[in-house]
Order: structure tokens, then sequence, then C-alpha cells
């Protein structure tokens, strides 16, 4: 007979999402299922070695494959609304509040059964919306509103590594935001148990604000309320990066104690067995609510109710199957959840633990519990450790060893912060005196994460593992708990070992790869070597704030890259370098050299560069025409500005690089307008310096071979596709093949130019933009180059 059927069900459910969200045709789908009532039907009727007629649940696995199929593709339609509007429009909208979220900058409000209705485009149905206002107004859950202000679709991710806004909020089951100008209510009617649970949480709220200075309430208002607006971001990255974050999110501990409090209580009271159970489900329920209901408390919610309920029924609790009837609840409802990085590591962490410890205790026996402990964090990690490393590329170090500090004070955090809360409402001075403890256990933590932090390679980079290495590294966990479990043998722990290996073994590089990153109105281009080395070119935008940490790092981090071996600086426009002001000095991306344009007249910009260099003790180091870098097959040489050019603007200073790998030749132009290209084409044309045609020195001798190129493969166009640039003449003489130019959509500058977009079209140069491709990446072996697209 086979063992947890639930278990069996969620995979096959689960399995018919991936299935979904890979746009498998559902004709496809069908006959996946028939072969599998197939194979139900041999194995139950023919063979009857592994199941039996006892086994009928599994005649249902087919059934929920489909069903998971058309959950997904329903979830994954668009709604009309999508159409009607580009990226905002100003509408009008009617809708019900169904939930409240308080924000540093005012509140966000869910929004449920709208009517959205666009000027001159009708009305359209859309099911939920996100309100974000800073209006001091309270609205109610349940209210009935209109509001008049714009409509905005969520952004998408345009760099590998970035941050996806629209699949966060799909997620969340979120179609849209909406920026208000003015709201009405129309119906004031409100969800009386709702407003309950929010003036008990805003009376709360206030008591920790009150008692505790700002740090350390905005941590136990995120621990004990669900509410993230005061969390100090210092914390919050401490946290993160010794891989403790999981402490401020309400997860199934905090629903354990809450739980396990009231049950106690109400057996106390004396009510006996099926009243103390059904009240302290809906008292956990409702902690559930007054939480915001993130996945782990969903999770931890479902779990605590069936927990309760086999004990009530004179049933044995089996942690697997509570855990599988778990996530089937949450995925009916919302099967894009499956990619909500809370509900992975939530069930993850509860799965390696129900699997992976067993094991470990069998194989490795133990009384002493800190080695016990040592096992849950471990068995923990081995099944999130792949999720980790695809969502944040980073692993901390020590975060086993400080888990095993901080874990065994949460629950007593919890309980003082609970127990400060109630008594600062019932008597001010008495959650003062309550809230003591707390204080000096975050303190504590605030202590052990800094000296985590500061401890050599606290956070190991490894990048994004490929999908194969992490089939090939869960493939070889699930063998590992099949052989422990049937052989038990120390010696197959070798297996995880070596997953693990797999999984986080760096990758190799083959031949060159350059990426032109979406920075919007900006640029950012990445050089990786075969050889090894990183070298940023410019990196800044004038229409994304803090480009550096939100698209420039993450790449980075994406690729595995926390080294920068050279930050090339061709000219000081905020455009250019605002992403390179950020980076210098970040703790997880260190810059080696600094290379700027040896200019006369150095600008604010300019000196600051120094300065932040030396503060940060990177190495800085001038260029100019006639400089060259060469490692391996991959040369670089600088070919604009001579030493003495006098530029016509800050733009025309530009250093041009030209670089050559092999066959394969590119041209970098910075924003080097057509008075630079002049002296760029003279430059070119060699034989104007050989016959002492122009007064301009120099620096270095250039090998004509690798360097005196004018034709090339690439070009990356100057100046955002300006039309002060990239000359008629200039393409005559470069004739790339491919023209790469990097803009921001719609800009107000109007770039790229359509003369240069024509004057690009008529030598037949194929035409790439992070305006419309995302981030670009030329892939070459010296030989052949491929072009890639982030955005199909």
């Amino acid at each position: 007979m086979i063992k947890r059927p639930f278990l069996w069900g969620i995979a096959t459910f689960m399995a018919g999402i991936l299935l979904a969200w890979y746009k498998i045709p559902l004709p496809y789908i069908f006959i996946l299922a028939l072969v599998g009532w197939l194979i139900v039907y041999v194995l139950m009727c023919l063979v009857k070695r592994y199941i039996n007629s006892k086994d009928g649940l599994l005649w249902c696995l087919p059934i929920l494959l489909i069903l998971g199929f058309l959950a997904m593709g329903d979830r994954m339609k668009k709604p009309d609304l999508d159409f009607a509007f580009d990226e905002k429009a100003p509408c009008i909208l009617t809708g019900e509040i169904a939930g409240v979220v308080k924000k540093s900058w005012g509140n966000s409000y869910y929004l449920k059964d709208n009517q959205v209705t666009l000027l001159d485009k009708g009305t359209y149905l859309v099911e939920e919306i996100l309100l974000n206002t800073k209006d001091n107004n309270e609205y109610l859950v349940g209210n009935k509103i209109t509001v008049s202000g714009t409509i905005q679709k969520f952004s998408i991710n345009t760099n590998p590594g970035g941050f996806n806004e629209e699949l966060y909020y799909k997620i969340q089951n979120i179609d849209y935001k909406l920026k208000a100008e003015e709201i009405t209510i129309i119906d004031s009617t409100y969800s009386k148990f709702h407003n309950i649970l929010n003036v008990i949480k805003a009376e709360l709220a206030k008591v920790y604000e009150t008692v505790l200075p700002d740090k350390e309430a905005g941590a136990i208002m995120a621990m004990v309320l669900g509410e993230k607006y005061l969390l100090d971001d210092e914390i919050k990255e401490l946290y993160q990066e010794n891989g403790i974050s999981h402490i401020l999110a309400i997860s199934g501990l905090h629903i354990s104690i809450v739980g396990a409090a009231i049950y106690f209580l109400l057996k106390r009271l004396k009510l006996g067995l099926l009243a103390s159970t059904i009240l302290s489900i809906g008292f956990v329920y409702s902690y559930g609510i007054f939480t915001n209901f993130s996945v782990s408390t969903n999770r931890a919610v479902v779990m605590y109710i069936v927990m309760v309920t086999a004990k009530l029924i004179g049933k044995t609790f089996d942690l697997l199957s509570a855990l599988s009837l778990s996530a089937f609840l949450i995925l009916i409802q919302n099967p894009m959840e499956i990619f909500n990085l809370g509900f992975i590591l939530s069930f993850g962490a509860v799965f390696g633990i129900a699997l992976i410890l067993p094991c470990l205790d069998s194989l490795l026996p133990t009384k002493k519990s800190v080695v016990k402990s040592i096992y849950v964090s471990i068995s923990a990690q081995v099944f999130t450790l792949p999720f980790l490393l695809y969502y944040f590329y980073q692993l901390p170090l020590y975060s086993i060893i400080i888990n095993l500090i901080m874990l065994p004070l949460t629950s007593l955090l919890i309980t003082i912060s609970l127990a400060a809360g109630i008594g600062g409402l019932i008597y001010l001075p008495l959650g003062v005196f309550l809230s003591g403890g707390a204080k000096y256990i975050l303190g504590f933590y605030e202590l052990v994460c800094r000296i985590g932090s500061s401890l050599p390679r606290n956070l190991i980079t490894i990048g994004r593992p490929d999908t194969f290495s992490i089939i090939i590294y869960l493939l070889m966990v699930l063998a590992f708990i099949y052989v422990a479990r049937k052989y038990e043998k120390k010696k197959f722990l070798i297996i995880l070992v070596i997953a693990m290996v797999i999984l986080v073994s760096p990758k190799t590089r083959e031949g060159l790869s350059i990426t032109m990153l979406d920075v919007g109105q900006g640029e950012a281009i990445i050089i990786e070597t075969q050889s090894g080395s990183n070298i940023l070119i410019d990196g800044g935008s004038s229409s994304v704030n803090q480009v550096g940490i939100y698209r420039i790092k993450p790449y980075l981090l994406y690729k595995g890259i926390d080294r920068l071996d050279y930050a090339i600086v061709t000219h000081t426009d905020m455009d250019h370098v605002s992403g390179i002001l950020e980076i210098i000095g970040d703790k997880d991306i260190a810059i080696e050299h600094l290379v700027l344009p040896e200019i006369s007249e150095k600008d604010e910009v300019y000196q600051r560069l120094e300065n932040l260099a030396r503060e940060n003790e990177i190495y800085l180091e001038y260029i100019v025409a006639g400089d060259e870098f060469l490692e391996g097959d991959f040369y670089m040489s600088v070919l604009h500005p001579p030493v003495g050019y006098k530029s016509a603007s800050n733009n025309d200073n530009s250093t041009v690089l030209s670089i050559k790998y092999g066959e394969f030749d590119m041209l970098l132009t910075g924003d080097i307008e057509s008075k630079g290209e002049q002296e760029l084409i003279s430059y070119l044309n060699r034989d104007n310096y050989i016959n002492g045609k122009s007064d301009l020195v120099y620096k270095n001798v250039i090998k004509e071979k690798l360097s005196m190129q004018t034709e090339y493969d690439v070009l990356k166009v100057a100046h955002h596709g300006s039309k002060h640039s990239t000359t008629e003449e200039f393409l005559q003489i470069i004739q790339p093949e491919v023209s790469l130019i990097s803009c921001g959509k719609n800009n107000r500058y109007g770039h790229p130019h359509i003369e240069v977009v024509n004057g690009l079209k008529e030598i037949n140069s194929r035409i790439y933009g992070t305006y419309d491709a995302g981030a670009i990446t030329i892939t070459t072996d010296g030989e052949i180059y491929y072009i890639e697209k982030y955005l199909k």
C-alpha cells in the first residue's frame, strides 16, 4: 500500500502547474494523464506488487495533474484591461477594500471586485489591484470606494538577476497598481471583525513604539505583528547577510507559541477537548489575518489545524501529510505561489527536516541537544540551499552557527514581546518593564550579526546555479534519503557532499562575454574574459534610481562576480557614473582598479571619484589614446582622446575603446560627438599622423596588426543614439555588422534619434536596443559571435 497519498497528490498537482508555466499544449497533458491511468491500472490490477486496491486514491493523480495545469493556465491569462493601455493611463476605479498594509510613506490598500474605467475605452473588470496613497484618511476593510488616479502595469525584469515586479505581484494575485489622486467612500459598510483586529494591531504598535527605541520597535513589530514599515534597513541587511532573516517573518514558531498558549489556557479552564480545539483554531486563524497571512503563516495555520484536529478525532499527526495538505490548499487558491520564495523556503525547510533529519539521526546517533540542533539546521538548509542561491546568489558561510546561537532565544523573544504588548495595553509601565528583556535579546542578536559580518568570507558569492545543476542536486539528495533509510551506512553521507560541490562549483568561462545592461537612460557594459577578469565600462543612469544597487550589482552577483578588476569611466556625466559611485565601497562588490580618462580640467564628479577610490584603497589609473590592455587573446586599446585634445564638451572627451578577441572586434564610443568622431577618423587613418598632419600626442605606439581597425563587427552607438553623434562618414568607415544602443524606453530625449537609426539601416547594420531587448549579451569564441536579448 502506498504511504502518504497526500504527498503524491501535491507532487502531481505541482507538476501540472509547472507544465502550464512552460506552456506545454493541453493535448499533451491529456495524453500524459491517460498514460498515468494506464500505469496505475497495470500496477494495481496486473503487477499487484507495489500497490493494491486500497490505493484507489492513485486514480485521482492524473486528475490532479490536469487540475493543476488548468488552474495555472487560468491564472496566467492577462486581464482584458491589459490590452487597453500601454504602461499607465488615467482612470476611475470602483472597488472594495480587502486588506490594509501600513507603509513608511503612507498606506497600501488591496482592492477586490474592481471596475476600472478608462477615458474613451470603456469599463473593465479586474480581480485585485494595489492602491498606494499618502492620504491621511483611514479606510476600513469592507469599504467600497471610488478612486480617480493613474493605473499602471508592474514593470518586468529586463536584466539577468534583476527584480521582476510583475511576477512578484502576480504571485500575490495582484494585476495592477494605482496611484490615487482622490478617494471617495461610496459605501461605508465595513468588516467589524477585520476592524477589531486592525484596532488591536494599531494599539499594540503604539505600545511597541512607546516602550522601545525605533530600531527595536521595528524589529518586534515585524516579528509579532507582521508589519515592516518601521523595520530598520541596516538591521534587515544584517539579518539577511547572516542567514537569519527568517526570524523577522511570522512562521510556524509564532503560530505554535500562540496556539499552544491558547490551547493550554482553554484546557486549564476545563472547556473540554472539542471547545478548546475549535476556539484555539479560531484564535490562530485570527492571528493569521492579524499578521497579513503571509505564505509561511498560511502553512503554519493549516498544519496547526490538522494537528489539533487529528488529536480531537484520535488520529496520528503525520508531518509530511499535513505539509502536503497545507501546500495544496495554498496552491489551489493561487498556483502562482509556487514561485513565491516564502512558499519555497517555508515548505522546503520543513520537508528537509521531515526527510533529512531522520537519516542523520540514524547514521550519526547522538543524545547531545546541541548536535541535534545542528542536525535540524543542516536538514532545513539541505533542501533550501539551491533556492537560496537561485534567488540571492550568495551563501552565508556562518549561518548554521549563528542560527544555533539565535534560535534558542527566539521563542523567549516572541513570548516576551507578546507579553510586553499585551501588558502595555493594560498598564504602560508594565509594558516598559516586560520589554526590557526583548530589548536585550535584540541587542544580542545585533552584536552576533555584526561579529558574523566582520568575519572573513562571511558571504560567499556563488552566482545563480543553472537549472541542470539544481535538478542533479535534488535528485542526489533524494537518492541519499533512499539509500540512507534502506541501508543505514555512514558512507552515503558522501552523496550530500558531492551534491553540494556540484551545486556551488564555479562555472568555467568559455571565450569572451560582453553584456550591455538595461539601465534606462544611461549605460553600463560588463566584460568577462576567458582568463577570469571582470571589467565594468561605465555604470550610471539618469532615469533609474540607485542603478548601481538595483541593476548593476544584482547582475554581477547573479554571474557570481564579487570583484571587478577594472571599472573604467569614459566620462563623468552622471548617466555614466552614478552606479559606480554607489558600488565603490559596497561590501559585496570589490573594485581593484578605477580607471579614469587623463584630463587637465577635473570637474566635481571626477574629483569625487578620485577621493572615493583613495578612501576605499582602490588603485587609480589614468588612460589616454594609445594605452593598451592585453590578457591572453583579449586585447583592448584606447583610441580617444589623445593628449592635448580640446573637447567641445564633456561628452566629446569620452574615452573610446577598441576591443579585439581573435577575429571578433567591437568599438565602444562612450558619448563621443561629431568633433570627436572626426578626430577618431583621422586617428584610424594613421597616415595623417605618420606624415605629421596632427600635432596631438599619443602616449604609446599602437600595434598596427591589432588596433588599426577600420571596420568592426559590433559598434556601441555613441551618446544613446543621439543625432549629434554617429555621422554618416563615421559609419561608412566603421561599417558595423551589429549596432548596440543603450537608452531608456520612451525617454524624454527621443533617443535613439531617427537620423541615427536610418543611417545604421543604410549600411545594413542590425540594431539592438536595451529599450526593447533588455540586457544584450554578446558571446564569442574569437571566430563566431552570438547575440542574446534578455527580452525575447
